[in-house]
């Protein structure tokens, strides 16, 4: 990972794997939430309270962590955050995802990412090797091009 993780960095991950990255270290600091029903309400409650994968994700590109006085690009970073979901949604399916009719990409990957996460048992350690192990195939696409 280029920057440094805190949970408080007004700084986004501009790559996908970075953004991957960024999550591990997260949910791997503050644990996993297994809920189908959301723990968090308010701002800034989500950037230090037990997540789900897709929390981690969310903080990762910037939930509860933007700041009012700085400029970001919101195209760009949903672009990485919906290809870090896709790029993890393949991972835990261990191919490449398929779009249900009726449901957009981003949708469908979410849906995966949850699934997996309220598997009985899940940890926040499982949870972050398979977010690295996401992060290390979106690098080797990188250095591909």
């Amino acid at each position: 990972m280029r920057g440094t993780y805190t949970p408080d960095s007004v700084l986004i991950p501009n790559t996908p794997g970075d953004l991957l990255e960024w999550a591990a270290a997260h949910i791997t600091r503050v644990g996993i939430y297994q809920s189908r029903y959301s723990l968090f309400s308010g701002p800034g409650r989500l950037a230090h309270r037990r997540c789900s994968v897709g929390g981690a994700l969310d903080v990762a590109a910037g939930r509860d962590r933007m700041t009012p006085g700085r400029a970001y690009d919101l195209d760009a970073i949903r672009a990485v955050y919906t290809e870090a979901y896709r790029l993890l949604a393949e991972h835990l399916d261990g191919a490449p995802a398929t779009e249900p009719t009726g449901r957009d990409a981003l949708t469908r990957h979410k849906v995966t990412v949850h699934l997996w996460t309220l598997t009985p048992g899940r940890t926040a350690q499982e949870a972050a090797a398979a977010l690295r192990s996401a992060a290390e195939t979106a690098h080797a696409a990188d250095r591909l091009f």
